[in-house]
């Protein structure tokens, strides 16, 4: 679906700043001809974050969105497994997300960066 568009990383670093190297579940990035070997993805470079949250819900909800706002990560998603359902964190601000809403598992959802691929959200839980 994404393969000629962007390129996805499991458990890989991404750069928020010069002291901030978190790594996130799943980050949808630019196709990058070296392919981030000497370098980690920056925020003008992730199309999307995602947080698989079986235990670490809470964690991923106060703690890493803001800090993925904060750098101006455009689209955040977090797969809460247990209710079976996405939390999706759009619009950042200074120092949280200005949209949030939660979709259930019969719902679709697309990418900011890439409208045209409709995810259906039951697909995304085993």
């Amino acid at each position: 679906m994404l393969a000629e568009l962007a390129l996805v990383r499991v458990q890989d670093p991404i750069q928020l700043s010069q002291y901030s190297e978190p790594e996130p579940d799943i980050a949808v990035v630019r196709i990058d001809a070296r392919k981030y070997i000497d370098r980690h993805p920056a925020p003008n470079e992730i199309f999307l974050l995602v947080e698989v949250a079986d235990t670490t819900l809470e964690t991923d909800r106060k703690q890493k969105a803001p800090l993925y706002a904060k750098a101006g990560i455009i689209d955040y998603w977090i797969l809460d497994v247990n209710q079976r359902q996405v939390f999706v964190f759009r619009e950042p601000g200074l120092e949280a997300y200005n949209l949030e809403f939660i979709l259930q598992e019969d719902a679709t959802l697309s990418l900011i960066a890439f409208p045209e691929i409709e995810i259906q959200i039951g697909k995304l839980f085993p």
